[in-house]
This record gives structure tokens, sequence and C-alpha cells, in this order.
């Protein structure tokens, strides 16, 4: 367990300032503040995204302290934090090792793509607790090098319909149960019309309502799919992990 040697004493003005100890917390992202600093960005389970400083974290003439605080703010970490501040930039002021995760290759590409869906669709300060613990679930998948074409997919439905965005994959909008034979188009992100130059097969559909990714068809689809119904939800700015993942469909 590492301790902040001091903090900022930053607070945002107008937002109270808490006190939060010993908080379970994913590392997304980490940058450089000014000489010895850094800013972080966790997903916690009871705070949703936080950014915070850490003070000192780089270490005075890079001592073995200033180290071993580097080491646990790698992403995919899942540590134990505790700062205080207001719900604007926070300060750090303990830091414990709870998992390390090593990725590689297409591996650390596709966790790379979770991080950063996460970091570009969620609030800071939104709590989601279902979805937190979906996240330490995916990440440890990948890790363990299963399929990413199932795993992703599977993530990304479930980003989906935490975030309010999901669509129904058993009924089409006039709520008629999808038919396995008919072929149907997505409208307007909402969900499915039957049309006889749809691109979506029924049978394709009602597979992933069921999370079924066994059939190349199925996964191929469903790539492409729910690529199109988070692309609104975006900002118009590509994510950089996708130029990264080039994930075989087959």
């Amino acid at each position: 367990m590492i301790d902040s040697c001091g903090g900022l004493g930053w607070a945002t003005p107008g937002l109270e300032t808490m006190r939060v100890l010993a908080e379970d917390a994913l590392v997304i992202h980490v940058r450089a503040y000014r000489e010895t600093s850094v800013i972080a960005q966790f997903f916690t389970a009871s705070h949703g995204l936080v950014a915070i400083v850490g003070k000192g974290i780089k270490g005075a003439r890079g001592s073995r302290r200033g180290a071993l605080r580097l080491a646990e703010l790698q992403p995919f970490n899942r540590v134990r934090i505790s700062w205080v501040g207001g719900k604007g930039l926070a300060t750090l002021t303990q830091i414990e090792m709870s998992h390390s995760r090593a990725l590689h290759g297409q591996s650390l590409a596709a966790g790379f793509y979770v991080l950063e869906l996460l970091s570009r669709l969620l609030q800071e300060h939104d709590p989601h607790p279902r979805l937190y613990h979906t996240v330490h679930a995916v990440l440890d998948a990948i890790e363990a090098d299963a399929r990413l074409s199932v795993v992703l997919r599977r993530f990304e439905r479930e980003l989906l319909n935490e975030l309010g965005f999901g669509v129904d994959f058993q009924d089409d909008l006039g709520g008629v149960a999808l038919i396995p034979e008919a072929t149907y188009r997505l409208e307007d992100g909402e969900g499915f019309v039957a049309d006889t130059s749809g691109v979506y097969p029924g049978a394709v559909l009602l597979a992933i309502h069921a999370n079924d990714y066994s059939n190349g068809s199925v996964r191929r689809a469903a790539r492409h799919l729910f690529r199109d119904l988070l692309e609104p939800h975006l900002g118009g700015r590509p994510l950089t992990s996708r130029a990264m993942l080039r994930v075989s469909p087959k």
C-alpha cells in the first residue's frame, strides 16, 4: 500500500468537499501533470468516473517510492484508492494494488478499446455499480485469452443497455416478435423494422438476443451493428483504439 506524500489541497469552488476511503477502482488513464504529479482517471464502484491528482507520484529524482506509485497506476489495474476533494479535480491520498493485469497484442488493443469506451461514454460521478463489475469480468476474460470477437460484443451490448441506448433483439419496433426467416433494418438506432432489403436476418438478431455468438455470421453482423449503435454517442470523434484492434470475425 502506497500513501500519498501530501495533498494539493484543491477543492472545486462551490462544491462540497468530501473524503472517500478505500474505494474499489479500475485505472483508466494517467497523464503527467506538472513536474512530479499525474492526473489519473479511475472508474470506481460507487462514484463512477473520477479524475484525481496524484501529487509527487513520479517521485523526486526517480525515487523507488515514486516508481512504485507509477506501477500501481498502470491502466487495467484494480486498486483501492482514497481521495479528498469535491466533484471536480480531487486529490489522491492513498492507493493499494488489488490486482495487476498484463495484456499483450490484440488482448491489449481490446483492453484499451474497453477503457476508451468507458472514458468517452460515461459521465463523471455517475455511478454504474453493475457495469463496474461487468467491466472487471470482461477484462479478466480478455486477460485469459477468451475469444475477443465474443467478449467485446457482449460488453458493447451491456454498455449500451446500461446507458439506456440498447435495442430490443426479440421484438421489432411495433412490439411484434422477430421472425427468424425475415430480414430487418435498424431504424434510427431505436430498434428493428421488417424490410425485405434489410441487412439483418431475424435469426441473427435472435441469436444476439440469446448472447449466442457461436456462428460466424452472427459475430460479423453484431460487430457492425454495435458499431452503428455506439457511433452517434461518440461525439463525431473516432475511437483511437479501433486503429489498434483488428479482431478476426471468424
